[in-house]
């Protein structure tokens, strides 16, 4: 009886992590999305990339937030969509730490592009910090309960 408990926690803990996430994710990309003008000024702020590269990222990384997300919420290609999530995650680590070494205040374009207060940038970096350890709890999970890898036998079932 403990195990099946111990499983049912396990399983059901992984499933909030992804629908969160996901659906965190998924979020987070629509405003992105929606102005990809503005979201170029704020990758701008970060001070990190070439110029010639932050148009290009602009478009780019939402629509891999945006498909990693509804992947991780729909629970298909779960291992894949948390790798990425969690990749995404520790890029946006290093640049908030970075940035924060080097004194920079920025917007980090998260969920809005509203101005940050300052000093904010190191709350946002903590967030990121708990969003990766979720990432990574969904990455190293053995099974992923409610999901379509499951029914589509992409992952087999078991305790």
């Amino acid at each position: 009886m403990r195990n099946r408990l111990s499983s049912f926690f396990h399983h059901s803990t992984v499933l909030v992590l992804r629908l969160f996430l996901g659906g965190m994710f998924v979020y987070a990309s629509l405003h992105k999305l929606s102005d990809p003008v503005a979201f170029s000024k704020i990758i701008y702020g970060y001070k990190i990339l070439p110029a010639f590269t932050i148009n290009l990222f602009a478009i780019v990384l939402p629509g891999i937030e945006l498909i990693a997300g509804i992947f991780l919420v729909l629970g298909f290609l779960c291992r894949g969509s948390a790798l990425v999530i969690s990749l995404c995650l520790w890029v946006f680590i290093v640049a908030l730490t970075y940035n924060l070494m080097r004194g920079i205040e920025f917007d980090c374009g998260c969920f809005s592009f509203a101005h940050t207060k300052p000093g904010a940038a190191a709350d946002l970096l903590v967030r990121d910090l708990v969003f990766f350890a979720m990432a990574l709890r969904i990455l190293f999970a053995r099974r992923y309960a409610c999901s379509l890898d499951w029914l589509f036998g992409l992952e087999k079932w078991g305790n």
